[in-house]
């Protein structure tokens, strides 16, 4: 009797002990696979973290590198619209010099009646255009490289090159005068000084915009991204509609148009003329 009790102990004692190895053994295992979730939550925790830092250490590197363009935009149109306005003021003294010179002598010999001695005034006004041709040449690189960088959908940028276009075409009539031996030219004198002062009141309308871009697009380099990425590139259709719009407006870089209606038309009414645009 005794032994069929000592039996069934040993029984009970070995399923116990089985069943604690078998509940430690689960016990492990959940805590181990706690612990490898944990790990894996962690591990994609700090993942998420490394990819938000480098998300936006790119945006910031982005932005400073537009930041960077926008800055040199900045700098050569300040530069550029300066030393067109400081070509302008020199172009149209020499004209003013070379003017006073043959008037005074108009007024003094009377004007000239034979062909030698129109000669003289011919010559005078072909040397003064061709020592001034360089600086003329570079008057107009200037004007094609201010109109190039600006965008005609925008007021300030439209009145400027506007503006700008107005001064050349009014130093071509002057030229035009010269070559007629027509001196009375101040309302021409006029036009450009004004349309001189325009262009400052315009080009720092247009540097402060930018600074202020620049300002912003540095201060939130993501939204500058998200921005980027969700414009689309124009397609066929939109390049088309763009030229067929833009081209009738944008007069010639030499501007003047000698031979147009609307040059003939000012220059019989004594006034500056206006791009056709």
């Amino acid at each position: 009797m005794s032994s069929i009790h000592t039996a069934g102990w040993a029984i009970i004692g070995s399923v116990t002990t089985a069943l604690w190895s078998i509940a430690g053994n689960i016990y492990l295992a959940r805590k181990s696979r706690s612990q490898v979730i944990e790990q894996a939550a962690n591990q994609l925790k700090q993942a998420a973290a490394s990819l938000d830092v480098q998300r936006t250490t790119t945006a910031r590197t982005a932005a400073t590198f537009i930041a960077d363009k926008r800055q040199a935009w900045i700098n050569d149109l300040r530069d550029d619209v300066s030393l067109y306005s400081a070509l302008t003021v020199e172009i149209l003294d020499g004209w003013k010099r070379v003017f006073s010179r043959l008037g005074n002598r108009w007024d003094e010999y009377g004007p000239p009646t034979a062909p030698r001695e129109l000669e003289v005034y011919n010559e005078d006004v072909r040397k003064f255009a061709e020592a001034i041709a360089e600086r003329d040449s570079l008057h107009v690189q200037l004007l094609t490289r201010i109109m190039l960088r600006l965008n005609g959908e925008e007021v300030p940028h439209r009145e400027l090159v506007d503006g700008l276009y107005r001064v050349r075409a009014s130093l071509r009539i002057v030229s035009i005068n010269a070559n007629n031996h027509e001196y009375a030219n101040q309302t021409f004198y006029d036009s450009i000084d004004h349309q001189l002062q325009l262009a400052q009141i315009y080009t720092k309308a247009i540097l402060k915009e930018e600074w202020q871009k620049l300002k912003r697009e540095v201060a939130a380099p993501e939204r500058l991204i998200a921005r980027i990425l969700a414009t689309s590139p124009p397609d066929d259709a939109e390049v088309e509609a763009y030229v067929q719009k833009t081209a009738p407006s944008v007069p010639s870089s030499f501007s003047g148009h000698p031979h147009s209606a609307n040059t003939r038309r000012h220059e019989a009414n004594g006034t500056p003329p206006t791009p056709d645009f």
